[in-house]
C-alpha cells in the first residue's frame, strides 16, 4: 500500500499538483507511523522531501519548514550509515540535494521574516557548496540586515566570479562602498566573461557614480550608453537617468526620462514611484491623480501600489491618508526608500520631529547618497531647537554634495539669515558657486535675484529671472518678477508676470494679492505707501522653489553665526561657516 501511495505522489508531484501531493502525503505519513515496519529511511525521506517542496511551492512556509528541517535530520542519519538509496533519490531529482533543501529552507524562513535563522541555514552550507544564488541570498540577507557589510561584500564577489552579469550583485557592491574599479576588474576578470560587454565597464561607472553621490556625472554616464550603444531606449537605462536627474534636484528633466520609462513599462515601480514624487514637485496635480487613477484598477498591492496612493494623498494635503498608505507600503517593504522620505516629510510637517528623525536615518542606512535624508534631518534639527546637530548637519550635507547646487543653496540661506555681517556677504559667491554647477537651478537663481534685489541691483535680479523663465516658466519665478517690477512701480509690467503666473497656478495666492495691490493702487492717491508695502512684502519670504531651502524662521535659529553658552559653542560659531566656506572655494 506505502509503495502505491509513493508512486501516486511521484506522479502528482512531477505534474506540479502541488496542492494535492501535501493531501497524500499526509495520508502516507500517517500511514507509517502508524506501521513503522513499513517506514524505510528511503521512503521516510522521499515522502518528506515531497510533502516539503510541495508546501514550498503553495507557499505554506511554516509547514515547509518544519518538513525541510526533518528531510534534512533524515538526510543526515542516511549519509552516516551511507544508504545507497540517497544518491539515487537525488539524482532523479536534483532538488532534493543539501543546497537547494537549504536554500529553499532560509526562503521560506526570509518570507516570513525570520532573516537571522536564514542566515544561520545557509551558513550551515561548506562555502564549495554554495551555488552563486546561494551566495547572492546569503549576502542580500547580510547587507538589509546591516550587520557584517564585510561578509555580504565577499558573498556578492563569488557571485561575480561564476557569473560576471549578475547585476544586482554590482548594483550592490557599489552600494556598499566598494571601489568601482576594482569591482570593474571583478568582472572583466571573471571564470566566463561573455564577449562584446565594454559598455558593461560604462554601467558599472555610471553606477559608482550614483552612490558617490555624482547624480549629474551619473546621468551623463547612462546617457552615453544609451546614445552609443544599441541598447538606446532601454527602459532600465531610461529609469537610471531620470532617478539621477531626480536625485540631483532637476525634477524638469526627470519628469521627461520616468515619464519616458512608464511609457515603455507601465508597470515599472521604480520609475512610477520616482514619477509620482516629481509630478508633486512640479505640481502636475492633474497628471499625479492620472497615474493614481491607472494604478487604482491594478489589483497588484505591491509597496510601490501603496507608494503613490500615499504621495496622491500627500501631494493633496491629506497628510492622515498620506501617512497610512505610506505605512502599509513600509509594512509591505521596509526598505522602501521614497516611503521613508515621505514618513519622515509628513511627520516633519505635523511637528513630530523625532518621528520624523527615526524615518530620515532609516533611510539613511539604506540610501545615503539621497540629499532628501540630510535636508530633512536638518529641518527636524531646527524645528527642535537644536541649532548645533543643525549646523553639523549643514555641513555634512555640503560636504557630501560638493558638487551639487542643493546643498550650497541650503547653506546660502543659512548665511542670508546669519546675524553675522561676513557670513550674509559669502552668501552670494556660494549662490554664484551654484550658478556655475546649473546656471538653471531654480532655487539658486530665485535666491540670487532675491540677493541682487536687496542690495539694490534691480535690474540684474530682472535680467537673471526673465533667462530663467524662458526655460523654467515656474509661476513663483513669474511672481517673483511681479513683485519686483512692482516695487520699481511698473505696474504694467507686473501685471503681466502675475497674470502670467496665475494662468500656471490659478490659486496661487501670493499672485492674487499683488494683482489685487496692483488694481488698489490705480485708484489710491497714496501711491508711495502702497509702494513700499509691496516691497516689504517681496521679502516676506524666501521663495523656496522645489522645497530644497529651510525656511528664514529655520535658519535664523540654526544660523552657523549663532554664539551658544555652553561650552561647544566655538565649534559651532563663526569657524563653522568660514571652514565650509573655504570647502566650497577649494
Amino acid at each position: 500500500m506505502e509503495t502505491v501511495l509513493l508512486s501516486n505522489i511521484k506522479k502528482l508531484y512531477d505534474n506540479e499538483l502541488y496542492s494535492s501531493v501535501i493531501t497524500a502525503a499526509s495520508l502516507l505519513t500517517t500511514l507509517l507511523q502508524n506501521k513503522r515496519s513499513l517506514a524505510t529511511p528511503e521512503i521516510e525521506y522521499n515522502v518528506l522531501m515531497f510533502h516539503a517542496n510541495a508546501c514550498y511551492q503553495e507557499k505554506q512556509y511554516r509547514m515547509a519548514i518544519k518538513q525541510l528541517n526533518a528531510a534534512l535530520l533524515m538526510r543526515k542519519f542516511m549519509t552516516r550509515y551511507k544508504n545507497a538509496h540517497l544518491v539515487s533519490i537525488e539524482s532523479t531529482y536534483e532538488h532534493f540535494g543539501e543546497t537547494e533543501t537549504r536554500y529553499r529552507l532560509a526562503m521560506s524562513h526570509r518570507e516570513l521574516g525570520e532573516s537571522a535563522l536564514a542566515i544561520s541555514v545557509l551558513q550551515a552550507l561548506p562555502a564549495k557548496a554554495r551555488t552563486p544564488k546561494v551566495h547572492l541570498l546569503l549576502a542580500k540577507l547580510i547587507h538589509h540586515g546591516g550587520s557584517n557589510s564585510i561578509e555580504a561584500i565577499l558573498n556578492y564577489k563569488e557571485v561575480l566570479r561564476e557569473c560576471p552579469m549578475a547585476m544586482e550583485a554590482i548594483d550592490s557592491l557599489l552600494e556598499l562602498g566598494v571601489d568601482g574599479i576594482e569591482v570593474n576588474s571583478l568582472v572583466m576578470n571573471a571564470s566566463t566573461v561573455p564577449k562584446n560587454i565594454e559598455w558593461l565597464s560604462t554601467w558599472i561607472k555610471g553606477h559608482a557614480q550614483l552612490y558617490s553621490r555624482k547624480h549629474m556625472e551619473a546621468s551623463k554616464t547612462f546617457q552615453n550608453i544609451n546614445n552609443k550603444t544599441q541598447f538606446h531606449q532601454n527602459e532600465y537605462l531610461i529609469t537610471l537617468i531620470g532617478k539621477c536627474f531626480y536625485y540631483y534636484g532637476n525634477s524638469t528633466q526627470a519628469q521627461h526620462y520616468l515619464e519616458t520609462a512608464v511609457m515603455l513599462n507601465p508597470y515599472n515601480w521604480d520609475a512610477i514611484m520616482c514619477l509620482s514624487v516629481v509630478f508633486e514637485y512640479n505640481q502636475k496635480l492633474q497628471e499625479l491623480e492620472k497615474l493614481t487613477a491607472q494604478l487604482t484598477n491594478i489589483h497588484e498591492f505591491t509597496s510601490g501600489h501603496w507608494f503613490v496612493l500615499a504621495q496622491s494623498f500627500y501631494a493633496n494635503g491629506k497628510l492622515d491618508k498620506a501617512s497610512s498608505f505610506a505605512n502599509k507600503a513600509l509594512a509591505v517593504n521596509p526598505r522602501n526608500v521614497e516611503a521613508q522620505l515621505l514618513r519622515g516629510k509628513i511627520c516633519l510637517q505635523i511637528r513630530r520631529h523625532k518621528d520624523a528623525i527615526y524615518y530620515f536615518r532609516s533611510a539613511q542606512c539604506i540610501a545615503n547618497y539621497r540629499f532628501e535624508v540630510y535636508k530633512g534631518l536638518f529641518h527636524c534639527y531646527v524645528g527642535m531647537k537644536r541649532a548645533k546637530e543643525a549646523q553639523t548637519m549643514c555641513a555634512l550635507t555640503v560636504r557630501y554634495f560638493r558638487e551639487s547646487p542643493r546643498s550650497l543653496v541650503m547653506f546660502a540661506r543659512t548665511l542670508v539669515n546669519s546675524a553675522h555681517p561676513n557670513a550674509k556677504k559669502s552668501a552670494k559667491k556660494v549662490v554664484g558657486k551654484a550658478l556655475e554647477i546649473d546656471e538653471h537651478y531654480a532655487p539658486a537663481v530665485a535666491l540670487m535675484a532675491e540677493l541682487c534685489h536687496s542690495e539694490g541691483e534691480t535690474q540684474e535680479a530682472i535680467a537673471l529671472l526673465k533667462k530663467q523663465v524662458i526655460v523654467y516658466p515656474h509661476y513663483k519665478l513669474f511672481t517673483m518678477l511681479g513683485d519686483i517690477l512692482a516695487h520699481e512701480k511698473d505696474l504694467n509690467g507686473a501685471l503681466e508676470y502675475y497674470t502670467t503666473a496665475l494662468s500656471n497656478e490659478p490659486t496661487y495666492q501670493r499672485a492674487l494679492d499683488g494683482v489685487n495691490a496692483l488694481g488698489k493702487a490705480q485708484w489710491s492717491n497714496t501711491k508711495n505707501e502702497q509702494d513700499t508695502s509691496m516691497a516689504s512684502s517681496a521679502n516676506e519670504d524666501e521663495w523656496p522653489i522645489e522645497c530644497d531651502e529651510p525656511s528664514v524662521e529655520a535658519v535664523e535659529l540654526s544660523s552657523p553665526a549663532v554664539q551658544n553658552d555652553d561650552d561647544e559653542s566655538d565649534t559651532f560659531s563663526d569657524p563653522f561657516w568660514q571652514e565650509v566656506n573655504a570647502d566650497i572655494t577649494n
